[in-house]
């Protein structure tokens, strides 16, 4: 093989290396979705002021992740770009994300676990958005759908456990469960360290060569586009497919998050689970999402990622439609089932378009940023928005309402005309020079 293959191939044993970035991100977020929302709820009694709590991540991240995303790529140290984010947020994390579970009802003042939730959100804002974009750094243009599957298969793994642990440990414990959620994310800090070292990255190396060559010219010369400036850029742009790709991402997770932030506290309120086994209920979407992860990839590298997008949105709207009418607990798990392969579809080639709509290669931290703004913006909203209609309406509704924002996303998605692998290694190359 020569060194061109070499380069080109994916290192597919690496690249799961560097998912446990997002595998952290995965365990911990799927168990503080399916219990904390409960606890909440103990205190609230409302799905939209659940909603609006449970929002509190997101309201932290699409301030802080976007800045760090950008903040990263012109970030130079022995770890790298990257991983100096990794090495403070997770520790930190994992601590808070114990001490949310400390709380207990009615015991404790519901400030206490309001102020554990909001540490944890800043530790994990800290470094979310650097643990994406480590992907893209070392897998080149045409491997990013692949590279992508890997890494929201790490994703899932993590949720897999966590939700495993809410059917296997929670019922002993909740403390336990999220102390062993904890270990493991410190655990995979520790792996991850030895396993990748970010200074190694093609991308990396280019910009150090590049910059050694021009000297310091280079580090003054170059552009601090802030987040405003990039999406003025996209609204600026003749063909909006960006500016439609971004709106169909905001609308379909309006809809998944404020069907995950919600779920528990359905499952409780309507199905009469327990705690437990209703944050378990979310495995059939996990371990869907896992099976599908890598046809996902390799499928939306053969047909496109728009129309791999678009059978994952049709896929979720079905599912949807079909719990609202039949609801108990095997029609939802089969449901869930078919939900997760959609999102699958969904998710693993989302951020990829958007990855190559960037319009350099040194934009894709931002560009990052741009994605996690709308999601995060879409999951700010969602849970209050969706729980305030349900309040309404009835908690029999929580995915009927779900549905309607999927196919807003839908009808976004057919308007969409780029994101197929446009940046290309030479183009990246081409970019970085320009500095």
């Amino acid at each position: 093989m020569s060194e061109s293959q070499k380069k080109d191939k994916l290192d597919v044993r690496h690249t799961f290396f560097i998912g446990l970035a997002f595998f952290t991100t995965g365990i911990s977020w799927s168990m503080y979705n399916t219990q904390v929302n409960f606890t909440l709820f103990q205190y609230l009694g409302l799905y939209a002021l659940v909603g609006a709590w449970m929002a509190m991540d997101n309201i932290i991240g699409v301030i802080i992740q976007p800045i760090l995303g950008s903040v990263s790529d012109n970030t130079r140290s022995k770890f790298g770009r990257r991983m100096p984010y990794l090495i403070v947020g997770i520790p930190l994390a994992a601590i808070f994300f114990v001490l949310i579970s400390t709380v207990n009802y009615p015991q404790d003042p519901m400030w206490l676990l309001l102020l554990w939730m909001f540490f944890f959100n800043i530790s994990m804002a800290s470094y979310r958005s650097q643990a994406v974009a480590l992907m893209p750094d070392f897998v080149t243009p045409a491997n990013r759908s692949n590279g992508n599957a890997i890494i929201n298969f790490m994703g899932g793994i993590g949720a897999v456990m966590a939700y495993i642990f809410n059917l296997v440990l929670v019922p002993i414990s909740l403390f336990l469960a999220f102390l062993v959620v904890a270990i493991i994310m410190v655990i995979s800090l520790v792996i991850l360290l030895f396993t990748v070292k970010e200074t190694d990255s093609y991308s990396y190396k280019l910009i150090l060569e590049m910059e050694e060559k021009e000297g310091e010219k280079i580090k003054d010369k170059k552009e601090k586009m802030s987040l405003l400036e990039s999406f003025k850029d996209v609204i600026g742009e003749e063909d909006k497919s960006t500016l439609f790709m971004l709106l169909a991402i905001f609308s379909w997770f309006v809809g998944y998050q404020a069907l995950e932030a919600l779920f528990t506290v359905y499952a409780g309120d309507v199905l009469g689970l327990e705690r437990g086994p209703a944050g378990g209920m979310l495995l059939y979407v996990a371990l869907s999402f896992l099976l599908f992860a890598f046809p996902a990839g390799i499928l939306g590298t053969k047909i496109g990622r728009k129309l791999t997008i678009k059978i994952g949105l049709v896929l979720w709207i079905i599912s949807l439609i079909v719990m609202f009418t039949f609801q108990n607990t095997t029609v939802i798990s089969i449901c869930f089932v078919v939900a997760g392969a959609g999102w699958a579809f969904i998710n693993i080639n989302s951020i990829v378009i958007v990855w190559e709509m960037a319009p350099t290669a040194k934009k894709i931290g931002t560009y990052t940023g741009l994605y996690y703004f709308f999601s995060f913006m879409a999951a700010i909203l969602g849970p209050f928005l969706v729980g305030l209609i349900v309040d309404a309406l009835g908690n029999h509704t929580l995915f009927l309402v779900s549905s309607f924002f999927y196919i807003i996303a839908l009808i976004f998605v057919f308007l969409v005309k780029r994101g197929e692998s446009e940046l290309t290694e030479e183009a990246r190359k081409k970019a970085i020079q320009e500095l």
